[in-house]
């Protein structure tokens, strides 16, 4: 029996960070609609995707919202963390609160865009890793505060007092 490294990279688990933006107008929220065909295709999610290689969060999620939709955003604190298996793959969830600061969203890389009603938005399919982000939102409990960076580059104590953490972090497997 020969050993072929190339077949193992089959099995072996693949992770993946992914960012994206919760951004708000007239209390109703910016999705993205996946095309068809392609894993989870047809559901509605929150703008955004990958983390690249060498890339920080803030610098994907800007690519990827110019990519997508065309637009510019100032990305806030992040609102929502969570860590969701899809079969050999792991998907690392992070969303941040986001401000439209340029552009009117177009669907350039993804199928469709909306403004949804936060009252309605249980009504649409999300995939997995979203659900419990999208009931909070349904339930009120993600807020709109907080688009300032919450991280302070100094250890003085003023700047731990003005450390908000995100209002959502656990690790969810549905299945």
């Amino acid at each position: 029996m020969s050993y072929k490294p190339e077949a193992l990279e089959n099995f072996e688990e693949k992770r993946f960070r992914v960012v994206a933006a919760l951004i708000r107008k007239d209390k109703k929220i910016l999705l993205t609609q996946r095309w068809p065909g392609k894993h989870l295709g047809l559901t509605w999610e929150f703008p955004g995707g990958k983390v690249e290689s060498g890339e920080t969060d803030e610098e994907a999620l800007k690519r990827e919202l110019e990519e997508e939709l065309g637009i510019e955003v100032k990305i806030g604190s992040c609102c929502f963390e969570t860590c969701h298996g899809y079969g050999n793959r792991e998907v690392h969830l992070l969303i941040y609160r986001c401000e439209l600061i340029s552009g009117t969203p177009k669907a350039i890389d993804v199928k469709a865009i909306e403004w949804a009603d936060e009252a309605t938005i249980l009504e649409r399919s999300f995939p997995p890793a979203d659900l419990p982000f999208v009931q909070e939102i349904a339930a009120g409990r993600i807020d709109e505060a907080q688009t300032e960076p919450v991280i302070e580059n100094n250890d003085t104590e003023e700047s731990n007092l003005s450390f908000k953490p995100a209002q959502i972090v656990r690790r969810v497997n549905l299945k």
